[in-house]
């Protein structure tokens, strides 16, 4: 894709993550996530290719998990130097190979062999040519291996759009120092404060509770969304068309508040390695809420009692909508606002089947199959509204 705009200097922005932000604890929160959604224990006897490595903390984390051989790559010549500088953290171990190279050469790439594991988070739609990348990312998945990639989502992104998105990133790297500042200050007031006072003041606490996720940093992370150039979105369906074209289907797929992350692998191999490849009914998310008002007019819950669901009860407050008769979640037991929450099983002994059920956060695929297993077929999937509330507010 062209435009006059320049590359966003990624690895500029990683260094900065690693000198700022980098530590024990962000690597271990960084290998648990990698291994979570590769459904993998550990990475013991497997090779491991990280596609667009950034500040090098997955490579970390996979050599740290056992891999045999752990390959890391970059377009960015900085992002080269920050995984090299913890592949030096490291001891310089010689099973762990860094090299600067783009995606889409597609000499280059075929110049690497095949790996157990090919992994690119946040990477292939800032390439200029997400579907190329994407081909050749997949031709490097050795027989039996899995494919773990993370994507800008157009399911997600629906107010703000792709294209008010892709604005704002062109503005951001055509501005000057003060104006990024500025701009990267606006996008934290919105997203991670929401635009109150009480919680800029615990702006501290949020952003060490942000390093859950994956062992990112919040400002780091924000830089790189605003400044991410180039950049593309892509629907769930979109992918699985190209992952099926490549012989390949979904084992895991997961909702973020940016990007949807996938769990690729040839449907020969997934039985064997004792996972099942997703039907289209599974990886198909319920259809998206614009708001609250267009729900059937009868009580209504909401699955999730975290950040989500707090401003889907704020929306409620201020633009209304039907009763909600309360929660569902998985773990928590107690009151949530002043409403009962009900585990799954509780909602489905007690609630009718056409009970409305709204849901509140990224696991979106998982908590509708866990209604639709019950018999509830009235679900809709309300993290779009979330994510445009965590930005646009209530």
């Amino acid at each position: 894709m062209s435009d006059p705009t320049e590359r966003y200097a990624f690895g500029a922005n990683w260094q900065r993550y690693l000198k700022s932000s980098f530590s024990e604890e962000r690597l271990e929160i960084a290998r648990r996530h990698l291994l979570g959604f590769l459904k993998l224990d550990r990475l013991d006897g497997l090779t491991f290719l990280d596609i667009g490595s950034g500040s090098g903390i997955h490579s970390l984390a996979a050599w740290r998990s056992g891999a045999k051989r752990v390959l890391s790559f970059d377009y960015d010549p900085q992002s080269v130097a920050a995984t090299r500088s913890l592949h030096a953290l490291a001891g310089a171990p010689a099973n762990w190979e860094i090299r600067r190279g783009s995606v889409l050469d597609e000499t280059f790439m075929a110049g690497l062999g095949v790996f157990d594991v090919v992994y690119s988070w946040g990477v292939l739609h800032h390439t200029g040519d997400q579907w190329r990348a994407f081909a050749n990312a997949a031709g490097r998945l050795a027989a039996g291996g899995r494919c773990y990639l993370a994507l800008y989502s157009s399911d997600v992104h629906i107010d703000p759009s792709p294209e008010e998105w892709l604005a704002v990133k062109r503005r951001y790297n055509a501005a000057g120092p003060l104006v990024r500042f500025a701009m990267e200050c606006r996008h934290v007031w919105a997203t991670e404060c929401r635009r109150s006072i009480a919680n800029l003041f615990r702006l501290p606490a949020i952003a060490r509770a942000y390093r859950q996720s994956r062992g990112m940093a919040l400002w780091a992370d924000a830089r790189d969304w605003l400044g991410g150039w180039p950049m593309e979105f892509s629907s769930v369906a979109e992918v699985m068309a190209r992952a099926e074209g490549l012989g390949l289907g979904p084992v895991g797929i997961a909702f973020g508040e940016w990007n949807t992350e996938f769990l690729l692998m040839s449907p020969a191999a997934a039985g064997p390695a004792g996972l099942a490849v997703l039907a289209p009914t599974q990886w198909k998310p319920p259809p998206a809420l614009a708001g609250l008002a267009d729900l059937p007019d009868r009580a209504f819950f909401i699955f999730g009692t975290a950040r989500g669901a707090e401003l889907l009860v704020e929306r409620l407050r201020r633009r209304g909508g039907p009763e909600l008769a309360g929660f569902i979640d998985i773990e928590r037991v107690a009151d949530f606002q002043g409403r009962p929450v009900l585990s799954p099983e509780d909602f489905t002994a007690r609630w009718p089947a056409d009970t409305p059920v709204v849901l509140s956060n990224r696991y979106v695929l998982q908590n509708s199959a866990r209604l639709r297993s019950g018999g509830h077929q009235a679900i809709w999937n309300g993290h779009p509204l979330v994510v445009s509330l965590n930005f646009r507010g209530p």
